[in-house]
């Protein structure tokens, strides 16, 4: 029969248990995303470090076939997940944080489809079965959505959240719309203080060339009496 498999690990820890910069980043990301523990972080991490390592092998082989191949498989899958853009580079992977991971989790990906009123409801939400992609039923908080499936989260067909009458549903719209609201809000303040800060730099560089101004005509009088004396003072000495 042979040994029992066992399970290995799918993150690694953090190598030292107690640095506050890194304890206040991680309490950040799971107050942020909902996350259940830090294990779930470490996990982001641990993804996105081998997709580092990769990349910097093929970085370092570029000249090799087989490193185009895979190449292109890695920036086409990262694609596909919807981390990059169309037109990335291995440079684009250097740079990549765990942020790129953990926001294509099936839970967020609930809560800013506007399926819950709050990350952490998401998470319920999907462990009691009311989340379906493509239809079938998907109990897993943690697993990656890709930008096709991304279309296709809905309420399962036998959740009765279906229904408009269910009583949750009318506080995840409200909850939804407001956060809109406060998102355009935002948007359009951020406009208005572009605005002002422009005009503020119109205004300041208006009264500057004016200053400039006044002190070129200044200069040229001082220098023109300047003259004038001392055309005065020749014609006395001639005298």
């Amino acid at each position: 029969m042979g040994d029992p498999k066992f399970p290995s690990k799918h993150y690694d820890t953090p190598s030292h248990p107690w640095q506050k910069v890194r304890i206040e980043e991680e309490s950040g990301l799971i107050h942020q995303y909902g996350l259940k523990n830090k294990r779930e972080i470490w996990r982001a991490n641990t993804k996105v470090r081998e997709m580092r390592r990769q990349a910097r092998r093929l970085t370092a082989n570029s000249s090799d076939d087989q490193a185009q191949k895979e190449k292109n498989l890695l920036l086409a899958k990262l694609n596909r997940l919807g981390m990059l853009e169309q037109n990335s580079g291995l440079e684009d992977v250097l740079i990549m944080t765990p942020e790129n991971v953990l926001d294509r989790r099936l839970q967020t990906q609930v809560y800013l489809q506007g399926l819950s009123s709050t990350v952490k409801q998401a998470r319920q939400l999907i462990v009691h079965g009311h989340i379906s992609i493509d239809g079938a039923v998907v109990r897993v908080p943690g697993i990656l959505v890709t930008k096709l499936q991304e279309k296709n989260i809905s309420y399962s067909p036998t959740s009765a959240l279906n229904s408009d009458l269910h009583p949750v549903r009318p506080r995840i719209q409200e909850k939804y719309d407001d956060e809109m609201e406060e998102s355009v809000e935002e948007e359009k303040a951020d406009v208005k203080g572009i605005e002002e800060k422009a005009e503020d730099a119109k205004t300041e560089n208006k009264a500057e060339s004016k200053v400039v101004e006044e002190k070129t005509v200044k200069d040229a009088k001082t220098e023109d009496k300047t003259k004038s004396e001392q055309v005065e003072e020749t014609k006395v000495e001639k005298k």
